[in-house]
């Protein structure tokens, strides 16, 4: 092949990774705002609780869900600055 040739394969190569990073963060974008949603959720039915074991299971939920979405929000960021 000519020099030509395989730089155009290149550059079409390369552009196909940049589709698929953008598609995985707005997929990932998608699902932290999902998370967040849920957390809003259960915020609002922790502090609406009165029985401590339900608010206790609540409130471990609630953490998971937190740290999900940190690592989340890491991972897009990190993403977006190699985009």
């Amino acid at each position: 092949m000519k020099r030509k040739k395989l730089l155009k394969k290149l550059a079409d190569y390369l552009n196909l990774n940049k589709h698929q990073l953008h598609k995985r963060i707005q997929k990932l974008k998608d699902i932290l705002k999902q998370l967040r949603e849920k957390e809003r959720r259960l915020i609002k039915a922790h502090k609406e609780e009165k029985d401590e074991k339900k608010r206790q299971r609540l409130r471990k939920e609630l953490d998971i869900i937190h740290a999900q979405r940190a690592k989340g929000i890491k991972m897009v960021k990190t993403l977006s600055r190699g985009h």
